[in-house]
């Protein structure tokens, strides 16, 4: 049983690119998603990967780091202490004419968002209202986003603004789960709740697709047949994951899931940096994390 939770959210400093394999689509390389919702996802095994990791190298004890994350060799001998969740989409960037950009988020999403902080023992007490898709989205009375009050244009679309002290409230509940910078900081002047249809056409469509080419070495030109296009998620993304912690399973250690929350909350404390999924080298993958305590499960 799980004795210990907590939050870990994902803000990406850069876009990200955790690919799902090749694709029949007009996109050769799509990213990670939900096959139910269709939202894009992080999937688990590669943020455990890359936080085992950092461990391995920010603590260069291999003891230690098999008593928390499970041997890499003979992994029947004893399982790992933690368990992380996939990464679930919390707030997606769009284009705005107003403000720059909004971050969106739909009734669903915080819906669910609400039922996993109950695992780590946290309420989100705000109202969540339904948005209908009747071209409405709720703001707040400060937002940066409104078109002479009462307009909000996204991407190449123009909604009703309907104002929500609600939105307010919980801009400002979300902002203790979100790394802080000068943008985060001003979250409720750029959040926007649209309608669930809207939002996952938004996660669909208002992606980043980019072509890329290879090189030939010895020409100096476009290798033949190289060409293939890539899909990212954009830069200022904010997902969440819930982390689930044990006492450890290895025979003769005393490290209890206290011990183990510590252990990961040092590891990744003054919103570390982690460089998940491909293209490291063109800068592409890197987000803030941040651990949010949560109660006893």
């Amino acid at each position: 049983m799980y004795k210990k939770s907590a939050v870990l959210t994902f803000y990406a400093e850069t876009p990200i690119h955790m690919g799902s394999g090749q694709s029949v689509s007009y996109v050769d390389l799509p990213i990670q998603r939900e096959r139910h919702t269709s939202f894009p996802v992080l999937w688990s095994s590669g943020i455990k990967g890359v936080i085992r990791d950092l461990a391995s190298r920010v603590w260069n004890d291999k003891d230690k780091v098999e008593t928390i994350f499970g041997p890499e060799d003979g992994g029947s001998d004893f399982a790992s202490c933690i368990s992380i969740t996939d990464a679930k989409i919390l707030l997606y960037p769009v284009r705005s004419v107003k403000g720059v950009f909004a971050w969106i988020t739909c009734p669903f999403v915080l819906r669910r968002f609400k039922e996993d902080l109950k695992a780590v023992g946290i309420n989100l007490s705000v109202q969540i209202f339904d948005v209908s898709d009747d071209k409405k989205v709720l703001v707040s009375n400060s937002s940066a986003l409104r078109i002479d009050n009462n307009q909000v244009a996204l991407e190449e679309f123009v909604f009703k603004a309907e104002v929500k002290n609600e939105v307010k409230e919980l801009a400002d509940f979300l902002k203790n789960f979100v790394h802080q910078n000068d943008l985060t900081t001003d979250l409720r002047n750029h959040l926007a709740i649209v309608s669930d249809n809207v939002f996952k056409d938004f996660v669909n469509y208002a992606v980043e697709i980019r072509t890329r080419i290879r090189i030939d070495q010895t020409k100096g030109t476009v290798k033949e047949g190289a060409l293939f296009s890539e899909e990212l998620i954009p830069s200022e993304s904010v997902f969440y994951s819930i982390l689930f912690f044990k006492d450890s399973f290895k025979p003769g250690s005393n490290m209890d899931a206290q011990k183990v929350f510590s252990e990961i909350n040092s590891l990744l404390s003054d919103n570390s940096i982690l460089q998940l999924g491909g293209d490291e080298t063109t800068g592409k993958g890197f987000v803030r994390v941040k651990v949010f305590n949560g109660g006893q499960t």
